[in-house]
């Protein structure tokens, strides 16, 4: 997503709203595909700060996850804040190392009148990403035994579960009433 900032840049202290509209590639995050089904909107407000400008903004979407529990796909709304910096040039090493020393802020490259936003926009949105996706804060998930969903019902699997004999110990330790040893 292209940016003009033409009118921006001509003079320190000014700022202009934008509408932003932009399309995500599918990606994978934690092992799992991400999918956004339609494009995310919102807006920004892009200042001149003398050296640099200065993007701040809103967006909102939905991302199509997969449940970490029961490997069911939903769709989740997502409401992105961000605040990035732009620095014209062409050489990043220079300018971070000048500015990152300075400020321990990141920068971001641009050239001539126009920024494209539309990787710091995919970034902002990879970040609010649930690091562990709940289709529901009280998903059963699946049978350990037999894969069932237990969202859907109580699956048919006996109570009887064939313990590795490495663990059959520990498994009657957990199986026995709560009693304290003498």
């Amino acid at each position: 997503m292209l940016v003009n900032v033409a009118e921006v840049k001509r003079e320190e202290g000014a700022h202009e709203r934008v509408d932003l509209h932009v399309s995500l590639k599918p990606i994978e995050s934690g092992g799992s595909p991400v999918r956004f089904d339609q494009p995310f909107a919102g807006e920004a407000e892009v200042w001149n700060l003398g050296d640099r400008l200065l993007v701040r903004g809103e967006l909102e979407g939905e991302a199509q996850l997969v449940c970490s529990r029961c490997l069911t796909e939903y769709q989740s709304p997502l409401e992105v804040e961000f605040e990035e910096e732009f620095v014209e040039g062409t050489d990043l090493a220079a300018i971070l190392k000048d500015d990152e020393a300075e400020t321990g802020r990141q920068v971001n490259l641009y050239q001539g009148e126009q920024i494209d936003l539309t990787e710091t926009l995919r970034d902002n949105v990879v970040v609010e990403l649930p690091m562990k996706p709940l289709c529901s804060p009280d998903c059963k998930g699946l049978c350990p035994t037999c894969g069932a969903n237990l969202n859907q019902g109580p699956c048919s699997c006996t109570e009887d579960v064939t313990v590795d004999p490495r663990f059959a110990k520990l498994h009657e330790l957990l199986r026995k009433p709560d009693s304290k040893n003498e």
